[in-house]
């Protein structure tokens, strides 16, 4: 609730500074129960400001959120039991923080997990849309500064990946993703990075998953 609600906070003042748009709490409501991403939720604002074609949108988002196949993967079998109205839910609404509690489910893969998970993602969804709302109404009726704003989706992120290597387990997947962003920004620029950045980790996984799995299981051991 913490995350969700400051974050959405954030991305609601934003919309309603920069978003250039009528009623940005009502539209702050309908897009972020509508696409759940919260780096989209603050790209938003520089697309609808800057006119940006539909294709580009549409490429960016297909490249943004491809991660989440890879994450639905590693829980097939947690929601393959789940009802169809949930699992279609819960697959709809996977998000990186929704996903990293979800995989620390304390609950076998059963009908106690099934709930477990469909609660994180109600809340988690719903955290999110009252903080957009929330942030989208202050944004209009108080004076903020936008400046720095954008960055708190990136600080989170940061915050994330600090707790997440505290596992050894997780550091080589985030050296990868580190020198596969330096390397795709040397090359492309920062402007045109994200893309080659994004296959060339997800290639680099793939090239190495077996590897990765036989350290993870090991280390798991110890």
């Amino acid at each position: 609730m913490t995350g969700y609600g400051t974050m959405g906070f954030a991305a609601g003042v934003l919309l309603a500074l920069n978003g250039g748009v009528a009623m940005p709490a009502l539209w702050g409501g309908l897009t972020s129960a509508t696409f759940v991403s919260g780096p989209l939720q603050f790209l938003l604002v520089d697309w609808v400001k800057a006119g940006t074609a539909y294709l580009d949108v549409a490429v960016l988002v297909v490249c943004m959120n491809v991660r989440y196949s890879l994450y639905g993967l590693s829980l097939l079998d947690r929601y393959r039991v789940a009802p169809w109205p949930a699992r279609l839910y819960m697959i709809g609404t996977i998000t990186d923080e929704t996903y990293a509690l979800q995989v620390e489910c304390p609950y076998p893969i059963g009908r106690d997990g099934t709930w477990y998970c469909l609660l994180l993602a109600i809340f988690d969804h719903a955290y999110w849309i009252v903080g957009v709302v929330a942030g989208a109404l202050a944004g209009t009726a108080l004076p903020f500064e936008a400046k720095g704003i954008d960055f708190a989706m990136t600080a989170l992120f940061l915050v994330i990946l600090t707790d997440q290597c505290r596992e050894r387990q997780n550091r080589v997947p985030a050296l990868i993703g580190a020198v596969s962003a330096v390397a795709a920004c040397l090359v492309f620029g920062a402007s045109k990075m994200f893309i080659p950045a994004m296959a060339l980790i997800v290639a680099t996984f793939l090239f190495t998953r077996r590897w990765l799995d036989v350290g993870s299981e090991g280390r798991a051991d110890e």
